[in-house]
Order: C-alpha cells, then structure tokens, then sequence
C-alpha cells in the first residue's frame, strides 16, 4: 500500500538533524574567536571556513543596495564523498545578550554518530573558548516523497487514525498543516517546550515531519564544569527520546517500518 513512500534517505527519512546550544552572551568580536579557533586539530575535517556577516538590503528610486555590515558568526562545512555538505558547525550572534553554537547534519547516519560529532566539536571549540550554557535543543526534520504524480497522497494509511496529536480535519484535507505546541517541566525539574509541526502537500507529493525539543537550565553553567560532570552530548538524549516518541505516535506501523523505527 505505500509502495510509493519514500523517505528521503535510504534508511531514514531524516534529512536534517540540529543540535543548539544557547549562550547568554554575544561575542563583541565574532572574528577573533573565529581566528582562533579555524586552526583547532578538531576541525581539520571542516575544509571550508568562513565568517558570517549581516545583510541589509535597501530599495530606494528604484534602485537595489546590498550592504554587508557587522560580523555576526563564523561557519565550518565538511562533505561527505560525492561533495556534497555534511557536517556545519556555526557560532552566531542572535540577540544583544545572545548567540548560539550549533551543529548541523545533512548527512544523518545515526544518533551515536551524530552525538560523537557533536562532543567532538564542542570540546574543540571549548578548547580555545570559555562559554557558559543557559539552554539547549534538538531539531529534527523528517521528510518522505510520494512518487505516484496520478494519485492522492493516501493519508490514512501513513498516518496513525488513533493520534493523540491529529485531528480529523488535518487528515481529511488535501493540503495539511498541523503546529503543535508545549511547555512543562522534565522529570528532573527542568523546563522544557516542544514545537511539532506536521504537514503534506499534494502539490508537490511531500511528507515534512519538523520536531524541535528545547530545555532551559535553571541557572546558567560553565560549559568546562557541565563537561566534567556528564558526557555533555547526553543532555539531548531526551529531545532524541521524544522526537521517537512523536514518530510512533503519528505514523503507522507500516511507515515505522519503512524507516526502521525502533
């Protein structure tokens, strides 16, 4: 019955996974800490190096002015075998008081090669840098391909009727797009918001499942110390847990198995 489901990869149906962690300051001089970080023995595997700078774009008589301004971040890329982007690790200034340190993965094999990847990086960049924490978050997005351009994605039979988290008229339309919302507190205290957003689209045959789990410590944390007390990388065990929890919940059985969901 879903013959023509295809996730976007040949395993899974990730084709983004985002690992953030929040940083309660902004760096006056993202360029320094670029210079002094690019040559780091951790991030020899990041061949392309550059900063990141804010664009203004300014439309006056009908004329188009682009203006690069203030520097915002830097921004490692790696590339699997066929050259295309796999791994970007970027620093960026987000707010005044603000600016987050991420790793992204295009490439997405599995959760422990991702984890590894992320201690790896972070520990090179906290080699060179002092940074506290004040809250993290795990992106997941999820993407399958209807093949068949004659037929009507076949809703029913991809997501789960039963969902906690679906309504019947999301699953009844043509087009659908479904925002899910919440806030509480882990088990171990900590607050916690989840955003869900689920959507197809007939138009252009595609499945797109975006799950973001963030946390916020009840106090800020010298990055240096969190690494002493725990593999840091295990914080987002939880947000990795809920994305799974989310997939089992609004897929079938038959599209868990297609992704080999466990």
């Amino acid at each position: 019955m879903l013959e023509f489901l295809k996730p976007i990869s040949e395993n899974h149906s990730i084709s983004r996974a985002v690992a953030s962690v929040f940083i309660p300051q902004a760096f006056l001089k993202p360029q320094d800490i670029f210079e002094k970080t690019k040559d780091v023995d951790g991030f020899k595997d990041y061949p392309k190096k550059g900063l990141i700078k804010a664009t203004t774009i300014n439309i006056q008589n009908n004329s188009l002015g682009i203006s690069n301004e203030q520097i915002k971040g830097f921004i490692f890329e790696s590339y699997d075998g066929k050259g295309s982007i796999n791994n970007v690790f970027k620093l960026e200034n987000s707010k005044e008081n603000q600016s987050v340190l991420s790793l992204e993965n295009r490439k997405y094999k599995d959760w422990d090669t991702f984890k590894s990847q992320l201690d790896s990086d972070l520990n090179s960049f906290s080699e060179m840098n002092y940074f506290y924490v004040e809250a993290i978050s795990l992106n997941y997005r999820d993407e399958f391909l209807w093949t068949d351009r004659n037929s009507v994605i076949p809703v029913a039979d991809i997501f789960n009727m039963d969902s906690e988290l679906l309504n019947k008229k999301f699953l009844s339309s043509k087009n659908g797009t479904l925002v899910l919302v919440s806030q509480g507190n882990e088990e171990n205290g900590l607050p916690y918001e989840e955003k869900t957003e689920i959507s197809f689209n007939n138009d252009i045959k595609r499945i797109v499942i975006d799950h973001q789990y963030a946390k916020r410590f009840d106090d800020i944390k010298l990055f240096s110390n969190l690494k002493k007390d725990i593999q840091f990388s295990s914080l987002f065990n939880v947000a990795h847990l809920e994305n799974k929890k989310i997939l089992k919940d609004i897929l079938t059985v038959d599209s868990q198995n297609l992704i080999k969901l466990k």
